[in-house]
């Protein structure tokens, strides 16, 4: 049985390379199936993504963004990690020849205007996008909410497959704290890239007092400096324990404020998005269910969203 399945691997070889094609289990994992002679058969990797479900079909101008966001991540990796090997070298925790160093700072530099460049093609894609499209236009024109974070939702979130606000937190990982986000031996936690974007908005709402997505940080960081709650954090040794939020350290509670802020662009986005695109929306749990609206997670008309008119 074994021969015979490496003969179909070769066979399928000779017309596709090797690294396109997976492994697939037609007993899935969800039913206790494992990778057995029985239970293993070689198929393109593209028809496994079908098989699961988790191959998405863009249209051709969407198609066109997602490839060059992807590609300033990959310049951007690039450029992290030369940068990252230099850093090591002058703080002497790394040894590097005067030869090689000279060598990486002359990449570096010429890597920084790549970067730049990819970043223009992305945001001019971006602005192209939104003189056709509602919801890219209204993104936009949010104050704090730049085009860079806009290119990126629009880049990987499917609104269509989001049926709750909560879905989107689940996608990037924003659905449980930052310790727990990562299973060792499991894929897991989330989209890092759109929450990357996500978290450089914030970032940047945190020093915008324009931005009315500035109100939720300052509110929840407010909140949380006097907080009896008790939350897993890390003391000054670098220790998970258990202590009230008033008691945290300070970095992490500002960091809670600055998630905070970052579902609260998702959840709007959702809402707002399923609206153009003529899909149902819902109110989130904590309001619909528990009445907790004194400050409604879901409010994109008030922070300066544009949504559609609907006729009575």
């Amino acid at each position: 049985m074994r021969k015979r399945k490496d003969m179909e691997v070769k066979s399928l070889s000779k017309v596709k390379e090797v690294h396109k094609i997976d492994r697939h289990r037609p007993n899935p994992k969800a039913q206790g199936g494992t990778y057995t002679d029985d239970n293993t058969v070689h198929i393109p990797a593209v028809e496994h993504m079908e098989v699961h479900g988790n191959l998405r079909i863009r249209p051709k101008d969407l198609e066109g963004l997602k490839a060059k966001v992807d590609d300033r991540e990959q310049v951007l990796k690039l450029r992290n990690k030369i940068a990252n090997q230099l850093r090591a070298y002058e703080r002497r925790t790394d040894t590097l020849s005067d030869l090689t160093k000279e060598f990486l700072r002359k990449q570096l530099v010429e890597i920084d205007e790549v970067y730049k460049g990819r970043t223009r093609l992305v945001e001019k894609a971006i602005r192209e996008i939104g003189k056709y499209d509602k919801l890219v236009e209204s993104a936009m024109g949010v104050e704090g909410i730049g085009p860079m974070t806009v290119a990126y939702l629009t880049a990987y979130v499917d609104l269509a497959k989001a049926d709750h606000a909560s879905s989107l937190w689940a996608y990037t990982g924003l659905d449980k704290p930052s310790h727990k986000r990562y299973t060792k031996g499991e894929s897991s936690g989330g989209n890092k890239h759109l929450r990357c974007a996500l978290w450089n908005a914030a970032t940047s709402i945190e020093k915008n007092r324009k931005s009315p997505y500035r109100e939720v940080y300052d509110r929840t960081k407010s909140r949380l400096s006097v907080s009896e709650r008790m939350v897993e954090s890390r003391n000054t040794q670098g220790k998970m324990i258990e202590c009230m939020w008033k008691d945290a350290k300070a970095c992490h509670r500002q960091g809670a404020a600055k998630r905070k802020v970052m579902k609260y662009i998702l959840a709007d986005y959702w809402m707002v998005g399923r609206q153009w695109r003529d899909l149902p929306t819902n109110p989130l749990y904590a309001e619909a269910i528990l009445g907790m609206d004194g400050h409604k997670t879901v409010d994109p008309i008030t922070r300066g969203w544009k949504v559609p008119i609907i006729e009575e």
